[in-house]
């Protein structure tokens, strides 16, 4: 075995030294955003364009975790400080949103980013700056894998969504053909290998898949090669208007499979704006969508508050942003007074069995799982009938 030269040692170790102190570097800019009275926290949501009817609620839910800290005096002494920037659920304005959170204000985490696509560039930077990443609104894969250290996820993916979905439907529906419409981009794709897999997993034809782009209006293409093709599933990699346009299109060139949306599109709108078109649509999610008349006493006093605060009602969204706020407050109070990236990191990482008020799936962490809620077995499937999604119950693969 050759020995290495003086030199090549020395260049080792000076490399060494290099990411030594870039590691350093990286710990102490995961610190911005910490003063001695104030934490300061960044998200980008839609707060314009269509999926708005996520980004609002979602925002007014975190920001009412938020409101509830600080009115209790805020956090080790320290107030919590939110500012939301409007990423309209385009990438472009995401970047522009994402930097100025992270670099002009120098945010010491993203809290419940919403959006896969938004995501996709808002979190290598972060994450490059030693940024955290907290529990981004959408359940993308990509929000948790492959690992880091400073991003954590809260939501049962999309493809495991599917996966139990398709399971279910084939066992209980005898369905053998499945097709996929959906979005073209990361958000859309998790949806499809969802179900190509569990497809593949039970010995099923090829699933047909057909695709649209952000913001598409006409789905009639879609829908009639997923009819001639005699699919009698139809996985949606869709949101609100989509879903609603999808169904929309079916009836009226009298198409009628099963159609089940992942939880971007399991929520009251894609009720109340259809107008009776998605009655008979399935849904998957992991918490359920809170109805009032039927809620619990703690709920309803969570929603009359919300109601107070911001004059709307509390819907499904708004308890993601909730959710997702709390719990991260939860984390910075455990890591202590001197609040680090890395000792916020570990708090998460702490946490066993949280079970929220709403009914949703417990999630735990670890050091080495940053996913909460159990992937296989979290999802619950309901289905749309009358005015209300109905819980059918638990799904798993």
């Amino acid at each position: 075995m050759k020995r290495r030269s003086f030199i090549q040692i020395s260049l080792a170790a000076a490399v060494t030294m290099v990411a030594a102190l870039a590691g350093s570097i990286t710990i102490a800019q995961a610190d911005q955003g910490i003063y001695p009275d104030k934490i300061v926290l960044g998200s980008h949501q839609p707060l314009s364009g269509p999926v708005a009817l996520w980004g609002v609620p979602v925002t007014n839910g975190m920001r009412m975790a938020v409101d509830e800290v600080n009115e209790k005096g805020g956090i080790n002494g320290r107030k919590i400080e939110l500012i939301v920037e409007d990423s309209a659920y385009q990438q472009n304005k995401a970047a522009q949103a994402g930097d100025k959170l992270l670099k002009k204000d120098k945010v010491f985490a993203l809290v419940g980013a919403l959006g896969t696509p938004p995501n996709m560039v808002t979190m290598p930077r972060a994450l490059k700056m030693g940024v955290m990443n907290i529990f981004p609104v959408t359940a993308a894969n990509e929000m948790y894998e492959p690992y880091d250290k400073l991003k954590f996820a809260g939501f049962t993916p999309y493809s495991d969504q599917m996966q139990a979905a398709v399971k279910y439907f084939v066992d209980n529906k005898g369905v053998k053909k499945i097709g996929v419409i959906y979005q073209d981009d990361d958000f859309g794709k998790n949806v499809l290998h969802g179900c190509e897999d569990q497809a593949k997993a039970m010995g099923l034809p090829e699933v047909v898949k057909t695709n649209f782009k952000r913001g598409a209006k006409d789905f009639s293409s879609q829908i009639a090669q997923l009819k001639s093709e005699g699919v009698e599933l139809v996985c949606l990699g869709t949101i609100i208007g989509e879903t609603i346009g999808s169904m929309a299109t079916a009836k009226k060139i009298g198409y009628d499979p099963i159609f089940v949306v992942s939880s971007a599109g399991y929520v009251p709108e894609n009720i109340t704006l259809a107008k009776g078109l998605t009655e008979g649509l399935y849904g998957t999610g992991q918490t359920p969508i809170p109805y009032y008349e039927d809620a619990t006493p703690e709920v309803k006093a969570w929603m009359d508050d919300y109601k107070k605060r911001f004059d709307k009602d509390a819907v499904l969204q708004s308890l993601a942003g909730y959710d997702a706020m709390h719990v991260f407050l939860m984390a910075i109070q455990k890591a202590g007074p001197d609040v680090t990236a890395e000792k916020v990191a570990e708090a998460i990482e702490s946490i066993k069995d949280y079970q929220n008020i709403f009914g949703g799936a417990p999630y735990s962490f670890s050091a080495e799982d940053h996913l909460g809620p159990d992937a296989r077995n979290s999802a619950r499937l309901s289905q749309v009938v009358g005015d209300k999604w109905k819980l059918i119950g638990p799904i798993s693969y």
